[in-house]
């Protein structure tokens, strides 16, 4: 590679960055380059891309420019084979870096000499063509970096030049200041160059079906070859000249590089990411129609968390941190905990119960289809709760596992490292996780149903006649319970006639207006977090009940999903309040607590006591007074959008 020592140059009138870099935009030159094309794979087979990238990527990565900001880190090159690069592919990519440097050929004009590396590089595929080009511009780039850098180098670096070369480009001003977002571009087309292999990689593979992005993007892998290849002529160029010493810089010379590099940059990555998002989407999709398949437990958790073609790796542990096969949970009942690393108290307190007294074998009984009226009663299986984390396996979460396993030392365990990269985004998108836990028993949140009623639904079998929701059941009681209220309170709460639940808001002189009310007591939710959960996991449940229950009505226009709609929605914007009457705690009125504690208020300022159950009265026993609008929306419920009034939109 020959580089201008101090003598002049006849640079400047010759190849300009700037000019070439308006060659992207000619039409008719791209087109008459795309058609002469002679592609022969001979030839092709004599260069290995992959080497030559990581030795074009070590270059880049040893050069050490002479002007570094603070925090500036080093790369590390890649691992380079020990093949030798052919002598005709390393003549042409020292041919291709004199013709960037303009130092022969002075006669011919641009468009001559571009057609020239074109046609030389024309029997290559296309994107080798670029990793050729780009490898031209590596040996610029090193040569002039790091041979003068080099310990035994340093009397070459004298002979050609490079050295004073450094010196005079260090101590112009302008030309330093280019150094770094020059660098910058060299970076961009190491990830263009490297992305466009990607892509021609993941186009031309042939065990799967056709990708109508990849069909349409591979179309134009040849133009932005092209283009590529221009840039990289032109970044060389640019080099070469800001390496002379009689070149004047110009900005704008640069910025215009950066621009073009730029923009190639953002289509092929933007057009890469398209393709593998939808290639991406393919696989899930068969990994979806995988896991819908089995029936049993077994195959179930082997199509869901196993990785294919490693059916043998033991990914579960059991709580005594033995690994354990998946065959070992045939004939069982398996809850599927999911969460992240964080979890609630009251949670791990609702699983424990179940897993204490699922530990026996229960007794259950079914109808007999043998005509005689009789009952067949059979042991069931046991349970065992086994824990999948949806965590980010990239990171190391040891201590976090270490910790969770110490809260529920009970569950058998998944490795997230070892589970298959589906399963996340299966729970995720098919049983809509978000970060509050579940328990699933194949593709039903059990959760809520646990929280409300704990071991009492057990055994439950998921039909009309084992179903908790199948009587008549007082949703106040359901949530306000243990560790909602306290014992004590519940006692009294049973003598009383009127009791108030109220949170999420503080209340002032409320005692002194309670004590107008005749036989009322006040019961703050103090953990109004806690209650909110209650309440929604009731909900929730609610809507499950009905598509089993009562399927063909209308969820909003179910007393029980309207009054607790209500209950949601003044939880959601702050204070609630529930009037209940009662020991069974009767429901007599529910809303935001500000217009329940202002209605109350204003009665008692007209004076004397007043009568809580005619002053909440509802007009229908069994259908709660609805607001003006049931607008709500509630989270991690499968097929649940936002809920709206039957009565207006």
């Amino acid at each position: 590679m020959a580089f201008r020592g101090n003598g002049g140059s006849n640079m400047a009138n010759g190849m300009a960055s700037s000019d070439i870099i308006n060659f992207i935009d000619n039409q008719q030159f791209l087109e008459l380059v795309l058609g002469k094309q002679s592609y022969d794979s001979t030839e092709e087979e004599k260069c290995s891309v992959n080497d030559l990238l990581q030795i074009t990527n070590n270059i880049f990565a040893e050069a050490i420019p002479p002007v570094k900001k603070d925090g500036d880190t080093r790369k590390v090159g890649m691992g380079v084979s020990e093949s030798i690069v052919p002598s005709n592919i390393s003549h042409l990519i020292k041919w291709i870096g004199c013709q960037m440097t303009c130092e022969v050929m002075h006669g011919k004009d641009l468009e001559e000499r571009l057609l020239a590396i074109f046609l030389k590089l024309s029997s290559y595929r296309r994107t080798t063509q670029v990793a050729l080009v780009l490898a031209a511009l590596a040996l610029q780039y090193g040569e002039f970096w790091y041979i003068s850098e080099a310990p035994f180098a340093l009397s070459t670096g004298v002979l050609k030049g490079l050295s004073a070369l450094k010196k005079k480009l260090i101590s112009d001003e302008n030309k330093k200041a280019a150094i770094t977002p020059f660098n910058k571009v060299v970076n961009d087309l190491l990830e263009l160059t490297t992305r466009l292999l990607d892509l021609y990689k993941l186009v031309n593979e042939r065990d799967r079906k056709p990708v109508p992005e990849l069909v349409k993007t591979g179309r134009t892998i040849p133009r932005w070859s092209c283009e590529t290849i221009i840039t990289i002529l032109a970044t060389g160029n640019f080099f070469a000249r800001l390496t002379d010493v009689n070149y004047k810089f110009e900005e704008r010379d640069l910025t215009r590089l950066t621009s073009s590099v730029w923009e190639r940059k953002r289509a092929v990555l933007t057009a890469v990411g398209a393709c593998e998002k939808q290639i991406a989407r393919m696989e899930y999709q068969k990994y979806v129609e995988k896991v819908r398949v089995p029936v049993d437990i077994v195959d179930f958790l082997t199509r869901m968390i196993a990785v294919e073609n490693s059916l043998q790796d033991l990914i579960v542990t059991g709580p005594n941190d033995a690994p354990v096969k998946f065959e070992s949970f045939r004939n069982k009942s398996v809850l599927l905990i999911i969460s992240d690393l964080k979890i609630s108290t009251d949670d791990i307190t609702t699983l424990g119960s179940v897993h204490n007294y699922t530990k026996g074998r229960l007794d259950i009984k079914y109808d007999s289809n043998d005509g005689c009226g009789q009952f067949l009663t059979e042991k069931e299986t046991l349970y065992e709760l086994v824990w999948v984390p949806v965590v980010d396996a990239k990171h190391d979460n040891k201590e976090e596992l270490q910790k969770f396993k110490s809260l529920m030392p009970w569950a058998f365990r998944v490795n997230p490292l070892k589970m298959n990269e589906w399963a996340a985004t299966y729970i995720k998108e098919e049983w809509h996780f978000k970060q509050e836990t579940m328990v699933v028993v194949f593709n039903t949140d059990a959760m809520p149903m646990l929280r409300i009623w704990g071991t009492d639904v057990y055994p439950y079998t998921g039909t009309e006649s084992t179903h908790p929701w199948r009587e008549p059941r007082n949703w106040v009681q359901l949530v306000n319970k243990e560790p909602i209220v306290s014992p004590e309170t519940s006692d009294a709460i049973r003598r009383t006639e009127y009791t108030l639940f109220y949170g999420g808001t503080p209340a002032t002189n409320i005692a002194k207006v309670t004590s107008k009310i005749l036989n009322l007591r006040v019961v703050h939710i103090e953990n109004t977090k806690r209650f909110f959960i209650h309440l929604r996991s009731c909900l929730i449940y609610r809507f499950q009940a009905l598509q089993i229950l009562k399927p063909e009505i209308e969820p909003l226009n179910d007393c029980y999903v309207s009054e607790l709609c209500e209950a949601y929605k003044a939880c959601q914007g702050g204070g609630f309040a529930i009037l209940t009457k009662g020991s069974d705690l009767l429901m007599l009125h529910v809303g935001p607590f500000d217009t329940t504690w202002k209605q109350v208020t204003n009665l008692i300022a007209q004076g004397g006591r007043i009568n809580l159950a005619k002053v909440f009265k509802k007009k229908n026993d069994n259908v709660q007074e609805w607001s003006a609008c049931m607008h709500v929306y509630i989270p991690n419920y499968t097929g649940l959008r936002d809920l709206r009034c039957p009565f207006c939109s």
